[in-house]
C-alpha cells in the first residue's frame, strides 16, 4: 500500500526527525511504500486567529506555560552546520526532497509528536489535517499522537466544532499519554490505543553500530540535553558542575546550547544516539531526551518541573524509570548513582515494539479499500 505520514519532520530537532524516521521504517517493514506530507497553513483564517488569541489568553493564565512556549520558539538551532545535518537527514533517510501533499494515499498516519497541540505558537495556525481531515487519503489513523499543552476546556466553541469534525475521520486513534487519551475521548467518545513514541520502539542498532565519535565528544562526558539555556538555574548548574568535577566528566550539550557549557560541533541524528550510548550519564528535562537516555544510556536524571510534569511523569511511568526522576537538584548524585535497569527496560521496549507493530498492522490494512 501507499502510506503517508503527517508529522513534524520539518522541525529542526533530533526528536522530531528520529521519530519520523523510526515510524517510516516500521511501516515500510510491513510491506508499504511510505512518503511524508507536510503540515499546511490553516485555510480558515478565523480559526488561525482564534488559535493565536487563545495562546495569548492562556499565556496570561499561566506564566509557566508562557515561559515554556517562548523558550520553545527561541530555542531553535541557529547553527548552520546543524541545520545542514538535519536537512541532509531529511533527504537521505526520510527521502524528502519536495512535498507530496497532492498525492493520493491508501492510508495517512498522523503522528507522532504533538500533532494535536493547536494552542501553541506555530506558522501553520489551525490545520484540520492534523486532527484527521486529510483529503488525499482513503483512510486516516494516528500513531502515538499528543495534544501537548492544549486542553479541551481552553478551546473556543468554533475550534472544538472543527476539531470534532476532523477527528470524525479517524478510523483508529493511538496516543502516547493519558492526557491525550482524555482529550480524544472527550471530543470523539472513542477509546484510544496507547503506544510509545517511535523512537522508543524503533531499532537503531544497524544505524549506530559503526559510528565513530572520536574527536567529536570528550573521552568521558555527561550529556545535558535540554532546549537552549533551559538549564539556567544557578543551583542546577552548580550541582551538575560539581558532579562532573567529582567524577572527572566533561558536560556537553549536543542539543540546545547552554551558556555555561562549551560549544561543540553538532552531531548528526544517528551520531547523537551513539553519543547517548557512550555517555557516562544523562541529565535532561525533555521528552525525547528521556527516551534517548532510557533506551541507550547507563545513568539518567530526568528533571521534572511544573511545566513538564504531565508529560514526563507519564513517560517515566510507561518506561518504568520513575526512580530516575529528579525533583530536587540536591539529589542529583543520588539519582545518578542508580544504574538504569537495562534488561528490564529492553524487555519493556521489546513488548512495546510488538504492540506498535500489532496496532499498525491491524489498522493500516483493515477496511482500507471499502
Amino acid at each position: 500500500m501507499k502510506v503517508s505520514i503527517l508529522s513534524m519532520q520539518r522541525i529542526n530537532n533530533y526528536g522530531s526527525l528520529l521519530q519520523a524516521y523510526s515510524l517510516k521504517k516500521i511501516i515500510e517493514s510491513l510491506g508499504n511504500q511510505v512518503e511524508f506530507i507536510d503540515i499546511k497553513r490553516g485555510e480558515n483564517q478565523a480559526l488561525n486567529d482564534q488559535c493565536e488569541k487563545l495562546v495569548l489568553h492562556n499565556d496570561e493564565k499561566s506564566r509557566n506555560w508562557f515561559v515554556k512556549q517562548i523558550i520553545r520558539v527561541k530555542n531553535k538551532f541557529s547553527n548552520l552546520e546543524a541545520k545542514k545535518h538535519f536537512e541532509q537527514f531529511r533527504i537521505d533517510k526520510l527521502e524528502i526532497s519536495n512535498t507530496n501533499n497532492d498525492t493520493m494515499y491508501d492510508v495517512c498516519v498522523i503522528g507522532s509528536d504533538e500533532v494535536f497541540n493547536c494552542l501553541q505558537k506555530s506558522k501553520w495556525g489551525f490545520d484540520s489535517q492534523l486532527f484527521g481531515n486529510v483529503k488525499n487519503a482513503k483512510k486516516v489513523i494516528t500513531y502515538a499522537a499528543c495534544c501537548g499543552s492544549t486542553k479541551v476546556e481552553d478551546l473556543s466553541e468554533e475550534l472544538r466544532t472543527a476539531i470534532v469534525a476532523a477527528m470524525d475521520n479517524l478510523k483508529s486513534i493511538s496516543v502516547r499519554d493519558e492526557n491525550t487519551a482524555k482529550f480524544a475521548r472527550i471530543l470523539t467518545g472513542k477509546e484510544c490505543n496507547y503506544n510509545l513514541d517511535p523512537v522508543a520502539v524503533g531499532d537503531f542498532s544497524e544505524e549506530i553500530k559503526n559510528i565513530d565519535l572520536k574527536g567529536k565528544v570528550p573521552k568521558r562526558y555527561c550529556i545535558v540535553y535540554a532546549y537552549k539555556d533551559r538549564i539556567s538555574d544557578e543551583n542546577t548548574i552548580n550541582a551538575i558542575k560539581k558532579y562532573c568535577k567529582k567524577y572527572n566528566l566533561v558536560p556537553i550539550a549536543p542539543f540546545g546550547k547552554q551558556k555555561w557549557i562549551k560549544n561543540m560541533k553538532p552531531l548528526t541524528p544517528f551520531e547523537l544516539l551513539k553519543a547517548f550510548e557512550n555517555a557516562e550519564c544523562i541529565v535532561t528535562d525533555t521528552f525525547h531526551g528521556t527516551i534517548f537516555g532510557a533506551k541507550f544510556s547507563k545513568k539518567l536524571a530526568v528533571i521534572i518541573r511544573d511545566s513538564n510534569r504531565n508529560k514526563l511523569e507519564d513517560l517515566t511511568k510507561r518506561l518504568g524509570i520513575e526512580g530516575h526522576i529528579l525533583t530536587d537538584i540536591n539529589e542529583l548524585e543520588k539519582i545518578l548513582s542508580i544504574e538504569l535497569d537495562r534488561a528490564g527496560i529492553d524487555c519493556l521496549l521489546k513488548d512495546a515494539r510488538k504492540e506498535a507493530f500489532n496496532y499498525l498492522e491491524g489498522n493500516l490494512y483493515q477496511d482500507v479499500h471499502k
